[in-house]
């Protein structure tokens, strides 16, 4: 059995990865586990550099009466209820993390929904990198959860499943089923679209074949995967 000091040293330690990995800076970013019985979230306190973060600055969250930070002595992140609303989505995910990582936040700010120029896009998504829908007007009270909605009905009119999103105007969200894979995603996306941004200053309008786009990803991402090691 997986105790709550076991959940909340893996919460730590995928935070100190977002700052390893130069993925953020300051504090802009946080990571979160889940635990199995899909009732608690392990997630960094509200404030707190990754780099600055120890055990005491996690904080557990009971998902089913989580109301507002304001009932915690140690403030969760502001972003909770997005992490949340996320997990109540994506039914196999184990670990969600937010970040502010250069490239992925200039093509979020710009507004742009990377298309896929290469294979290195297509080993993980068929299709652009997806962007969330346009928060018009802020809902004071209820901002986190417009957030969360915002990427949900982005993820919905997605074919495929995806390891993350761009937050439009913001930064980033990746996951995955474990604190490594979610890493390891975040890590690609914020490389895709350094590849996206730095090649459109070289060619105005590049292109892959649809052919070779859906190749490589259904040969490390569909049911007849043979990229990798087997299990």
């Amino acid at each position: 059995m997986i105790d709550n000091k076991n959940l909340k040293s893996r919460a730590l330690k995928v935070n100190k990865e977002i700052y390893k990995n130069n993925l953020s800076i300051l504090n802009f970013g946080n990571a979160s586990v889940i635990d199995k019985n899909r009732s608690k979230i392990y997630i960094k306190a509200s404030g707190i550099g990754e780099d600055k973060c120890k055990l005491s600055n996690i904080v557990e969250v009971k998902i089913h009466n989580f109301k507002s930070q304001n009932h915690y002595k140690i403030k969760p992140s502001v972003d909770t209820i997005i992490h949340i609303e996320l997990y109540r989505h994506l039914k196999n995910v184990g670990c969600i993390i937010h970040s502010h990582s250069e490239f992925s936040t200039i093509l979020s700010q710009a507004n742009i929904e990377p298309k896929c120029f290469g294979t290195t896009h297509a080993d993980y998504f068929n299709g652009p990198i997806p962007i969330s829908t346009k928060i018009v007007k802020v809902d004071n009270e209820k901002y986190e959860f417009q957030v969360a909605k915002s990427i949900i009905q982005r993820l919905k009119k997605y074919k495929e499943n995806v390891p993350g999103i761009l937050l439009r105007d913001h930064g980033v969200f990746a996951w995955g089923k474990n604190e490594a894979e979610a890493i390891h995603n975040l890590i690609a996306i914020e490389y895709i679209c350094k590849l996206y941004f730095k090649t459109k200053m070289i060619v105005k309008n590049p292109k892959i074949s649809k052919s070779l786009k859906s190749f490589h990803f259904f040969r490390k991402n569909g049911k007849g995967k043979y990229y990798g090691q087997n299990n």
